[in-house]
């Protein structure tokens, strides 16, 4: 059976803080994953910075929103001490540090640009400037909930691969796509069993399919067996753990 590839979302968010470097870390010290998937928003004094939600609140001892923080301010917040005291101290990393931490370990890296609750002016262009800067167009990914961004991003930027995430069924699925120039679908797990004919008809259209947030080991299974092409899942150790089990 084919292998996907195997990401750790926001990092090896599991068992440690997400999008936090310790989460980050562990992926490549706990698991044998192909990569991670991150976020990206833009600072208020124009930095990119790692973090999934558009305000503090949830995973950090702040509030507000991130448009609304310098970089500097945000590194003054905690990001690990919700998730456990013992993962009190860690930091916020920007989109470079998080590039250069990929490119050393050699891990593939799915960035979602996320433009849907603050629309962040030129977020697409600041991505890709950022990667080619790096010299690693063919080692990361995007995708985003807003489809406008990826249609732009496409054009922007056509040796970067993109994706569509959704989390909802659409009305005539195949026809919203071919309006599209992303290379890849995003869909969340259960659609794929809610609609089977979905792999075969992405695949038809040389997409790839790229599923999330796949946690316990029969959805996993599953998601393997319908043939995706990649997985992207919290528990990194449980996804790596069944691959090997399931695949050459």
């Amino acid at each position: 059976m084919k292998k996907p590839l195997l990401l750790a979302h926001r990092g090896f968010s599991g068992k440690y803080p997400e999008n936090s470097p310790l989460a980050f870390q562990k992926v490549c010290e706990e698991t044998h994953c192909d990569g991670i998937e991150s976020d990206v928003h833009i600072t208020k004094d124009g930095k990119l910075v790692i973090f999934h939600d558009a305000s503090v609140e949830r995973t950090s001892n702040g509030t507000g929103f991130i448009k609304d923080y310098t970089y500097e301010e945000l590194l003054q917040l905690d990001i690990g001490a919700w998730k456990s005291p013992e993962f009190a101290g860690q930091h916020i990393w920007t989109f470079d540090e998080l590039l250069d931490f990929c490119k050393q370990t050699k891990l593939l890296l799915n960035m979602e640009l996320k433009n849907y609750e603050v629309f962040y002016e030129g977020l697409e262009q600041r991505v890709i400037d950022a990667v080619t800067a790096h010299g690693m167009t063919d080692q990361v990914f995007v995708s985003s909930f807003n489809h406008i961004s990826m249609q732009n991003f496409k054009t922007l930027c056509p040796e970067m691969q993109t994706g569509l995430l959704y989390d909802k069924p659409y009305l005539d699925i195949d026809k919203y796509i071919e309006r599209s120039n992303a290379d890849n679908m995003h869909p969340r797990y259960m659609l794929l069993q809610y609609q089977p004919e979905l792999v075969d008809l992405y695949h038809s259209r040389g997409m790839k399919v790229n599923t999330w947030t796949v946690n316990d080991e029969e959805n996993i299974r599953d998601m393997i067996s319908r043939g995706v092409d990649c997985i992207i899942s919290n528990n990194a150790d449980l996804l790596c753990q069944v691959a090997e089990d399931m695949c050459d």
